[in-house]
């Protein structure tokens, strides 16, 4: 599984890094986005979904967010 670490980003940022690393994907594979600025949780949810990608897992953490996403 692939990670990505938006920490310290705000949006569009943590969608436009997560479409990136989706694309490099082979399908099948997994992406896992972790960050702080929450609004971007909700913001990547939608981008997977609205772009035939399922969502995994979607969390919020103490810190921040977690979410896995299959391409």
């Amino acid at each position: 599984m692939k990670k990505l670490d938006v920490t310290g980003d705000i949006c569009p940022i943590p969608v436009l890094k997560t479409k990136k690393a989706l694309e490099e994907l082979k399908e099948g594979e997994k992406l896992e986005v972790v960050g702080d600025y929450k609004p971007a949780l909700e913001n990547i949810k939608r981008f997977a979904e609205n772009n035939g990608y399922t969502v995994v897992t979607y969390e919020e953490t103490e810190n921040g967010f977690r979410i896995v996403i299959r391409k």
